[in-house]
C-alpha cells in the first residue's frame, strides 16, 4: 500500500468516524424530561434516566429527513421522554412531574450542561402541554 492510499484510506476512517459523533449533554435548567428524575424533588416519581445526555434525536442518518421526536428521542423509536413515555409521566403524575412552568411572553434563562463538545448545537422549542392525547406537538 502506498503512502498516498494509506492516508486517503486513514483520512476517509476519519471522516467517517466524525460524521456518528453522539451528543453529550442535556439541558439542566429548566430540567429536561431525561434529567429531572435525577433531582431529589422528583425522586420517587420520574425514573431515573442513565442515558439523558444522549438525546440526539436519532443521529445524523435518522434526522437527515428533518424527522425526530419533538424531546430529542428517535422519530422511528420508542419516545421515551414525550409525555405519556418513561420521563414524560404527566399524565400519571399531574403537576408533581413538571420540572417548570413559564408565563407567555416571559423571559427564559437555560442552562445547558456539557459533558464532551463534539461542535454541535442545540435546537430549543415550546410545546403546548395538552390535557389529554396526543399531549405535544412540534412547536412552530
Amino acid at each position: 500500500m502506498t503512502t498516498t492510499t494509506f492516508l486517503s484510506a486513514y483520512t476517509l476512517g476519519l471522516a467517517a468516524i466524525a460524521n456518528y459523533a453522539q451528543a453529550h449533554g442535556r439541558l439542566i435548567a429548566p430540567p429536561h424530561r431525561g434529567y429531572i428524575g435525577q433531582l431529589d424533588q422528583f425522586a420517587g416519581i420520574i425514573p431515573f434516566d442513565y442515558d439523558d445526555h444522549n438525546l440526539n434525536g436519532g443521529g445524523i442518518a435518522a434526522t437527515s429527513g428533518g424527522k425526530f421526536g419533538v424531546c430529542g428521542d428517535s422519530y422511528s423509536g420508542n419516545r421515551l421522554h414525550e409525555t405519556g413515555g418513561t420521563y414524560g409521566t404527566f399524565p400519571t403524575n399531574g403537576a408533581k412531574a413538571i420540572g417548570a412552568c413559564y408565563a407567555p411572553g416571559s423571559t427564559v434563562d437555560l442552562q445547558v450542561q456539557l459533558m464532551a463538545n463534539h461542535k454541535g448545537y442545540f435546537e430549543f422549542g415550546l410545546c403546548k402541554l395538552e390535557t389529554s392525547p396526543p399531549w405535544t406537538s412540534k412547536s412552530n
